[in-house]
């Protein structure tokens, strides 16, 4: 991946934890309390590459993702405050220091806290397809979502997206083939070709079984 940046000893640079009542870790930041744009720095008390995940689901992809990379950053983003609460006790269970949560609308978050080139990584898997055309405005994939990944994105920042609903993904890459800030890395079908360092997620192992495709599209930032 881009962006890498400079090293770091995982055992000198973990961020600051605020501690719950209960004990662990509150990984949890209230955007009501935070300034915006948000200084990634501060917010995770140290500089690395920040990895942004719009709709964390469950969970299991930060939770075994970010064990993997100490020296990175990582936000996720979610609305759902159930998925938030069991994320919050994986992370608690693992240990695990380097990801920071929020509950809120993720294009909401794009659009007013996340600064200029300020992302290494965002990755949008399994996003709710709202079936229904008097829902398609909920999508997070529509014309809404281009200026703030222009915005935001470093030089070689990367995207990531998978779904298992074709007319979704259809809906996608008619949206991504129509800017040219981003270059087509990969376009593939995980279900046929498997991908050997591809996390597999509940969601994901689930839909499989059910024959769903498995579309993946990787993205850079030109």
């Amino acid at each position: 991946m881009s962006g890498s940046g400079p090293a770091f000893d995982p055992a000198e640079c973990m961020p600051p934890m605020r501690p719950m009542v209960a004990g662990g870790w509150d990984t949890e930041a209230a955007l009501g309390e935070t300034p915006k744009p948000i200084d990634f720095e501060r917010f995770f008390g140290r500089p690395g590459p920040l990895e942004i995940e719009v709709g964390f689901g469950s969970g299991i992809f930060l939770a075994t993702h970010a064990p993997k990379h100490p020296e990175r950053n990582f936000l996720g983003i979610e609305n759902a405050g159930a998925q938030m609460g069991r994320l919050k006790e994986k992370l608690r269970k693992r240990s695990v220091l380097n990801v920071r949560l929020v509950l809120c609308d993720a294009l909401y978050v794009l659009e007013e806290f996340v600064p200029d080139a300020s992302v290494d990584v965002y990755r949008i898997y399994f996003p709710d397809p709202w079936p229904k055309s008097r829902h398609h405005k909920r999508r997070v994939f529509s014309p809404r979502i281009l200026p703030p990944l222009e915005r935001t994105l470093k030089p070689g920042g990367r995207l990531y997206i998978k779904t298992d609903v074709t007319a979704y993904y259809e809906v996608i890459d008619e949206l991504l083939r129509g800017v040219d800030f981003l270059r087509r890395d990969r376009d593939a079908r995980l279900d046929v070709a498997p991908d050997p360092d591809d996390i597999v997620t509940n969601f994901q192992r689930k839909a499989m079984e059910k024959g769903h495709p498995i579309h993946a599209l990787d993205l850079t930032r030109r």
